[in-house]
């Protein structure tokens, strides 16, 4: 019989087949390029006894399981490189002196409703997804379907509609809905209406590959020769796989080829990164990217490790989310594809310790430090389920290849026959990473695949298409994952919760108006993460500063026409 871990893999891989679609240029090409791919599993309980014993797990015969987000990519940007590159109003002034066909083409373009184009500018911020990569990008889908479910909860309530029943669900809904109105508890609002999971579904991620950082550190075989580990290590053919992923180096460790990056507008302190001779475990990491390039370019996106460890901790909704979801949402548990490289036995253990490592025993060491969030770790496994175009299977296509090469031109060598300088290395040349990244997440009005699907550039952080050449053209290839249109989520959930909650008995609702940034509508909102709470695995953790807030417009809607 399946394991759920096998049940999860399965469903995650057979929905990147089925629902993304192939035709659109978003995914790797076959023989030349790999992805990570990342999906969120929900798993809903067919009878009304909510989540076992085992901490939220489906083992019920009846249980049902369906994808609610995924995503592909392994880029990540700095938001400062990429606002750079981005046309300014100067830039927009000088189609005054351009010719009259080009002229009439930009009058031809679709304007921002409510927004002029130097508004648009001081939100580029929060138009760019800094992090691109797979499990970010499925994360993000998931707040995006919990904002939808919230904004139509609420929009229900507020604005009734004659002969509308409150309660009544689409057909999406009926099977797939993640949240129920949450019970009054001690403490709340009166008149307030928040939200929770629902107590008979719980959610599972699974990963094409080890996450970057901590979870990717792990014994590996050099070549294909070997057909078992046991032989790998028997031989002594063994070497530690390389996560790429910058060290965060703290004020008691040592500081040995290290580079500066953006000091933390928080603490105004210079963080330094360090590149190991001999990798270090159970430590934060800033993701992969050139050790040469300037601190301005350098990203200070936390890897997918540390991301995860976090969202043990203090939920996968985020901090606008909160203040509606008062209760962290966790993953039940995280499941990884076998990487057929790995070793078991040696210096740093194979992929399955590596995991248990980075992610359980470390989200377990975090939450002992704050017991009264009453949390349990996710648990891990590694499924035999292979997701081809994944980087994984890509190294050891590529070390296959070479060994292949290498018997026979030893065998030519054998039989007398000259090798040619240079012969066959095509044959083993490595796969690049795919520098596009795509995103799906379940909607409440059913659509097609295609249009479901969104293909964005992960080293730009904004959607495939034309380069924007006006404010207004940045503002139309922002993806739907960033902040800037949480943000405008939030606002349109913030003015339905007004009209439903008197502002005295909500008071941040005012304070939240008053914001003029992202940062100071977070606090105000009353839902920011306190520094303090980052403690244990997580006390280095690297946090947004102003270098990454934007300007919050006052208007209440950013659609475009």
């Amino acid at each position: 019989m399946a394991t759920l871990a096998d049940r999860c893999a399965a469903c995650a891989i057979e929905h990147y087949h089925r629902e993304l679609p192939s035709n659109t240029g978003g995914k790797p090409q076959t023989g030349r390029e790999w992805t990570v791919y990342a999906a969120i599993v929900a798993c809903r309980r067919g009878d009304k006894e909510g989540r076992d014993a085992g901490g939220g797990g489906c083992s019920g015969r009846e249980s049902d399981l369906w994808v609610v987000a995924c995503g592909t990519g392994s880029k990540c940007t700095s938001v400062r490189s990429t606002v750079s590159t981005l046309p300014s109003v100067q830039t927009t002034q000088d189609e005054e002196h351009c010719s009259k066909g080009s002229k009439q083409r930009a009058h031809k373009r679709k304007r921002p409703v409510d927004l002029a184009d130097g508004t648009i500018c001081q939100c580029y911020n929060g138009l760019v997804l800094k992090d691109s990569h797979a499990e970010t990008l499925a994360r993000r889908g998931l707040v995006a379907c919990l904002w939808e479910e919230i904004e139509e909860s609420l929009r229900r309530i507020a604005t009734p509609v004659p002969n509308e029943d409150v309660n009544a669900q689409t057909k999406t809904d009926e099977t797939r809905q993640l949240l129920e109105v949450r019970p009054p508890s001690e403490g709340d609002a009166i008149g307030s209406t928040t939200f929770r999971l629902k107590r008979n579904i719980s959610l599972h991620m699974y990963v094409s590959d080890s996450p970057c950082g901590d979870s990717a550190i792990y014994d590996i075989r050099r070549n294909a020769t070997q057909q078992s580990a046991a032989e790998a290590s028997k031989e002594g053919d063994v070497e530690v796989n390389f996560t790429g992923a910058k060290l965060i180096l703290g004020g008691d460790q040592e500081r040995s080829s290290v580079s500066p990056i953006l000091p933390n507008a928080k603490s105004q302190s210079t963080i330094t990164l360090g590149r190991e001779d001999a990798q270090r475990l159970g430590a934060l990491r800033i993701k992969s990217s050139r050790s040469n390039i300037p601190p301005k370019l350098r990203t200070t996106s936390m890897s997918c490790s540390d991301k995860l460890v976090r969202w043990g901790v203090f939920g996968m909704q985020g901090s606008l989310l909160s203040s509606y979801i008062p209760e962290p949402i966790c993953l039940t548990s995280i499941y990884v594809s076998r990487d057929p490289r790995s070793v078991d036995g040696g210096s740093c253990g194979g992929q399955l310790v590596a995991l248990e490592r980075a992610l359980h025993t470390r989200i377990e060491s975090a939450l002992k430090l704050q017991p009264s969030l009453g949390l349990r770790p996710p648990t891990v496994a590694v499924v035999d389920q292979a997701f081809d175009c994944s980087k994984s299977a890509s190294e050891c296509r590529y070390l296959e290849a070479q060994t292949n090469e290498r018997v026979r031109k030893r065998q030519k060598s054998e039989d007398g026959n000259a090798v040619a300088c240079g012969d066959g290395r095509r044959s083993a040349k490595k796969e690049s990473a795919c520098g596009m990244s795509m995103n799906w997440h379940q909607e409440i009005a059913e659509s097609d695949a295609k249009k479901s699907t969104e293909i964005t550039i992960g080293a730009t952080g904004l959607k495939r298409g034309k380069k924007p050449k006006t404010p207004p053209d940045v503002l139309r290839s922002a993806s739907r994952l960033c902040r800037f249109n949480f943000l405008d989520r939030a606002q349109r959930c913030k003015s339905y919760k007004r009209s439903i909650q008197p502002e005295d008995c909500h008071p941040s609702i005012s304070q939240a108006e008053k914001a003029s940034s992202y940062g100071q509508f977070k606090q105000r909102w009353g839902c920011t993460t306190e520094k303090e709470r980052f403690q244990g695995p997580l006390n280095e953790w690297v946090r947004s500063g102003k270098d990454d807030d934007f300007m919050m417009p006052s208007a209440t809607s950013f659609k475009i026409v």
